[in-house]
Parts: structure tokens; sequence; C-alpha cells
């Protein structure tokens, strides 16, 4: 006999055990809101104010071969990481980083690589790279940009470090979590506000993901924390870097310039400010209808060139993510004279400029499958890594923040990154010799 309570109380548990965390989970979610958020939302109410205001602003409305496409894209992506399993490779992975850190170490580890952060922060500041909106082309250009680029996540890694080792005393109640209380707050401290004041809602963003994952698997697991968390970036950090952007920048919603900046619709801001932020509609509906040769694997092969030597030992490296800026105009997501903006195909549209909706099938098959792997490899929720849990807090926010941009310079850099905490690891768990 069926019973409503029990059914409703299954329902609640698997809510509040839900691993948001989880990559093939946070994977397929960061997908329907990307790509699927302004459909969905046609459907359910075409008349919605968020709808009636996404539309004003130029955005294309769906046809059912996009839909198709986007379709295929997420049931890969879910096929590849449900059905594809790789024990005995996620298994000797795991077994390389779950060994116990060296406390020696491992302030002395975070001490090197957060001061190498502040080194590359001071860098940005005085050279003319660290405001979002504002940075020096001749910095930005340079031949040492990409290693700056890739030091920036110092600040991160040494934040994850200094969290997951706090939670991990505290759990076992070692006394030594105070001291390590005190590290991590103040270099989360640091993060967020050089993020809030170079106007980069991604640099926000992320010392809040970071002290959250690191929680959530060493520590204890939170529905509600999520929640709330999610609630107060997109609703309310979100739209305050936007306000604080539109007054230094004459934002468009800047009706009166200077003193007088008033906000036409308040419901209005906070919809562009956050969800319409994140909505990709018009970059992949351009990539769909503007294709007309397809690149046959071109634009990805410049995962290798990103691996090649830094641009101060190869002079002549070509730079990757410059493509950004003649892809937007290409596609007319850019105005003809916007020569600074960089925008990303996402990964959908890399798929289908290289092999249409053939690459939008394999290629997503091929990143779920990895997805699994990579989430296998490193978290264990019966036996936590803390090496393990360093990593996956690094990959799950470049892996995310990736569904926006082009695939070469996205995983070349976590090869990088990869190479880099590696090594940290090591040092991490190394013992002195008697």
């Amino acid at each position: 006999m069926f019973d409503k309570n029990i059914y409703f109380k299954k329902i609640k548990e698997k809510i509040i055990n839900f691993d948001f965390f989880e990559l093939g989970n946070s994977s397929l979610l960061y997908y329907i809101l990307i790509f699927g958020l302004l459909p969905l939302a046609i459907i359910l109410d075409p008349n919605s104010k968020y709808v009636k205001y996404i539309l004003a602003q130029g955005e294309p409305i769906f046809d059912i071969r996009i839909f198709v496409y986007l379709l295929a894209g997420i049931l890969f992506l879910w096929a590849g990481y449900k059905f594809f399993n790789f024990k005995k490779l996620t298994f000797k992975f795991f077994n390389i980083f779950n060994k116990d850190w060296n406390y020696k170490n491992v302030f002395f580890v975070f001490a090197i690589v957060f001061s190498i952060n502040l080194f590359i922060k001071i860098i940005r500041i005085l050279n003319g790279g660290y405001f979002h909106y504002s940075k020096s082309l001749e910095f930005v250009g340079g031949k040492f940009y990409s290693l700056i680029g890739l030091l920036d996540w110092f600040g991160p890694i040494a934040l994850a470090i200094a969290f997951a080792y706090y939670f991990y005393l505290y759990k076992i109640n070692d006394r030594r979590y105070k001291i390590w209380q005190i590290i991590s707050w103040s270099a989360f401290v640091i993060e967020f506000f050089y993020g809030f004041f170079s106007l980069s809602k991604f640099n926000i963003i992320i010392p809040i993901i970071i002290y959250l994952i690191i929680k959530h698997y060493v520590y204890n697991k939170s529905f509600l924390r999520i929640i709330i968390a999610g609630f107060l970036i997109f609703f309310v950090l979100m739209p305050t870097i936007n306000f604080y952007k539109s007054r230094i920048n004459f934002y468009s919603y800047d009706i009166n310039a200077g003193k007088n900046f008033k906000i036409k619709d308040k419901n209005q801001f906070i919809i562009d400010s956050s969800i319409g932020r994140i909505n990709q509609s018009k970059i992949i509906f351009n990539v769909f209808e503007k294709t007309d040769k397809f690149l046959y694997g071109k634009s990805l092969l410049n995962f290798f060139i990103s691996l090649g030597p830094p641009r101060f030992i190869w002079g002549n490296k070509p730079i990757i993510n410059a493509g950004g800026n003649e892809f937007g105009r290409k596609y007319e997501i850019l105005s003809p004279d916007n020569f600074q903006t960089s925008v990303g195909p996402t990964i959908v549209g890399d798929l289908y400029m290289n092999f249409g909706i053939t690459g939008i099938a394999l290629g997503m098959l091929f990143f779920g499958a990895l997805f699994r792997v990579i989430f296998d490899s490193l978290i264990n929720k019966t036996n936590i890594s803390l090496s393990g849990v360093v990593i996956y807090s690094v990959f799950w926010i470049q892996i995310i923040k990736g569904f926006e941009d082009s695939i070469a310079p996205v995983w070349a850099g976590l090869v990088k990154l990869f190479v880099i905490l590696l090594i940290l690891h090591y040092f991490l768990v190394k013992r002195n010799q008697n």
C-alpha cells in the first residue's frame, strides 16, 4: 500500500543528502542554468518578467533544432558520467593522494604558496593588471602574463590548504585547529576583498566556493549552507558588484551620471546582475546559426600549444585566449568596434564549431566520463584525502567556469595546475628521513 508520508520522507532525505558538489551533479545543474533557463522559462511562462526582460535585450528565441542540440549535449554528458566506470584507474589515483599531511610541512607549504600569491597580487596592482575592466593592454600582452595568470591560482590553493587543515584538526579535536582557524579566515578575507575591489565577480566567488567544498567534504555536509550561499552570491553579491561597477564605468543602468546615479528598475537590475549574466543563450544561438564551416579540431589543437613553453621562452607563442575577441566580433556577440572584450564559445559551442552535432554528442560523452574519473580519483566519501579535496576544489571551479569558455585553454590550464598541485602534495606529505 502506498504511504504518502514515507514517500515524501524519502524525497526529503534525497534532497538533503544530494551532493551538489559532486562533479556530475554540479555540471548538469550548471549546464541547465546557462543553456536551459531561458527556453524553460519560455515554456513555463512566456509572459514572465524574466522572459520579457531577456528578450528585450535582443536575446533570440530558441528554435526546435537548437533545443535538440542542447538536449543532446546534456544527455550525452549524463550518460558519460553515469555509465562509464573506471574503478581500477580511479582507485590507483586515489591511493596516490590518500596520505596524511605532515604537520611540520603544512605551515611552510602554505606560507610559501600564499607569499607567492601576495607577490603576484602586488605585481598586478602596480602594473595595471588588477581592475577587471581597466587592465593595461601592455601588461596583459606581456611575455610573463600567462605565468602570472597561472600563479594567480596560488591564492585559492593556499586558501584550500588552510581550510582543509583547519577543518581536519577541528574534526579530530586537535587544539591546534585554533591557529589554522585564524590563518584560514585571514586568508579568506584577503582573497574575498581582493576579488571584490577588482570588480571581478568570478574572483569574489572563488574563496566562497573553496570554503564550501572544503567544509563539505572534510568536515560535514550542509544542504542549507549551500542554498544560503547560492542565494547570497546570485542575489546580493553579484548585484552589489554590478552596482559598484556601474558607478565607476557609467553602466547601462546609469540614467544620471555621477552622484545622481539611479536604477530604472530594481528587479531588472537584480535579474541582469545574477541570472541574466550567466545566460549563454545568445552565444550558443549565434554559434549554431552562423557556423558555416567546421574547424575539424583546429581550435582544440590549441590545447597542445598552450602546454608548450611559456612566452618568455617561446617568444612567438600564439596567444590562445586572444581568439575570444575575434570570435565575439565574428559571431556578432560583440560590437564590431570592440577589440578588448573576450567571450568564449562555451563548451557546447566549441564542440559544434569543430564537428557539428557529432562533436556535441561524442565530446560531451567524453567529458562526462572524464568528470567521473576526476571525482572518483580525488573524492572518496568514506575515506577523505586532504590533498584530494584541495585539488578537487580548485578543479571544480575551473571545470564549472569552463562551460562558458573555449575547451583548449581551460583544460591546458588544468593540466598545468595539476602538475603544481602534485608537487605541493609531495611536500605536504613528505616525511623527514632519519
